[in-house]
């Protein structure tokens, strides 16, 4: 089954998504316990980890927090989404770590942290890779 979206409809799109990243993120793995170096065998405060992603990038809420009811107390949460474009070729994964290394408007992003909770389908056109975001302290 072809799709009833043009290619040129899909790159108008990703063209466009694109255009509004204004941030730039790096997002890395960790492939071992953090702290450990195998060579030295010496633990340190810095894990190791490889850079999968380097980038343009948007860092976006979902408008309203969803009310959770826990015993007694409602508790609020509200969804952190992040966008990357959708022609790289890395492949992000659950537990990926964020860090915001551009941020033109506004200037308390930069540096934060943040840890990928989901990975999101990015809608029929595919204008853009979603990811669901934690905040990390």
């Amino acid at each position: 089954m072809t799709s009833p979206i043009s290619t040129e409809a899909r790159n108008w799109v990703r063209a466009r998504a694109t255009a509004v990243m204004e941030c730039e993120c790096r997002i890395t793995r960790a492939d071992r316990p953090e702290g450990y170096d195998e060579d030295t065998l010496i633990y340190t405060p810095a894990g190791l980890a490889d850079v999968i992603y380097e980038g343009k990038c948007r860092i976006w809420e979902l408008s309203g927090a969803s009310a959770i009811m826990v015993g007694d107390s409602d508790i609020y949460q509200q969804a952190t989404q992040l966008s990357i474009p959708w022609d790289t070729d890395a492949v992000i994964r659950r537990y990926d770590e964020v860090v915001i290394t551009k941020a033109p408007q506004d200037s308390q992003e930069l540096g934060k942290r943040y840890e990928i909770q989901t990975v999101a389908k990015g809608g029929e056109l595919r204008a853009t890779r979603r990811f669901e975001i934690t905040g990390l302290m």
